[in-house]
């Protein structure tokens, strides 16, 4: 099997603060980078608006608290691993939430295409929690993609709906193993273990089922499942511009 050299790129942070203690708990807007067996360089989300870069929160599009530092704008991690906005080949929109999207607009006018879910694309325009303004770009022409997809032998867009309509995640087989990128299917640890999701979660059968979905692949491949906001998880691992390996600990 061809393997696929994956990079962590950390787009900033946003958190919320423990109404008992008054601290603020920050977790990671991630980004990832795949260099693929077959010569493409795929980014997959693009993190937070620029707009947030020195920001205390992330209004107007959530009620968080922000810390996004000038080293954490996507053409400045691109930049680490001697890359520019144009070097990227492919974007894969994991779905449409500000800190996913949010630099989208570094590609206006490049004519790149990004694959989503066709059942995401369809809806984002009609709900007002996905800021047209962040992904609707002149320049990006979007895939839609139906279900499951393999881009490359070991390289595959997984549907995981439940978090938002349409929600996807990613599979790549790297030198150190198979990697799962959950994003928001598994956003936090406690998503692996509790027996339900919250009413508040768009379609909470789905995400549960999505989740499941999950963790049964990982134990199937023994993949590495990488959560999408887990700033406990995050800060054990490598970060780019050293590609993914696994902790020693393997959890």
């Amino acid at each position: 099997m061809p393997t696929h050299t994956l990079y962590l790129l950390n787009l900033g942070q946003l958190g919320s603060r423990d109404p008992a203690t008054g601290e603020t708990y920050f977790n990671q807007v991630p980004g990832y980078l795949i260099r693929s067996a077959g010569g493409q360089t795929i980014l997959v989300d693009t993190g937070n608006p620029v707009t947030l870069i020195g920001a205390d929160t992330a209004a107007p599009w959530w009620d968080l608290a922000c810390n996004t530092q000038p080293q954490d704008d996507l053409p400045q991690r691109l930049g680490e691993l001697g890359l520019r906005v144009e070097d990227i080949d492919l974007l894969i929109s994991t779905h449409f939430d500000f800190d996913h999207c949010g630099r989208h607009d570094a590609f206006a006018g490049s004519g790149i295409t990004s694959l989503v879910q066709r059942e995401h694309l369809e809806t984002a325009r009609d709900d007002p929690r996905f800021d047209a303004a962040l992904w609707d770009i002149p320049g990006i022409v979007y895939q839609a993609v139906d279900g499951d997809l393999e881009l490359e032998p070991g390289l595959r867009l997984l549907t995981t709906p439940g978090h938002v309509l349409g929600h996807q995640s990613v599979y790549v087989e790297t030198a150190d193993g198979p990697v799962i990128l959950a994003i928001d299917a598994i956003a936090v640890a406690e998503q692996m273990t509790m027996p339900w999701f919250p009413t508040t979660t768009p379609d909470a059968d789905a995400a549960l089922r999505s989740r499941d979905r999950l963790l049964a692949l990982a134990k199937e491949t023994g993949a590495y499942l990488i959560r999408g906001h887990d700033a406990e998880q995050w800060n054990t691992l490598p970060h780019s511009p050293r590609p993914f390996a696994r902790p020693d600990d393997g959890a």
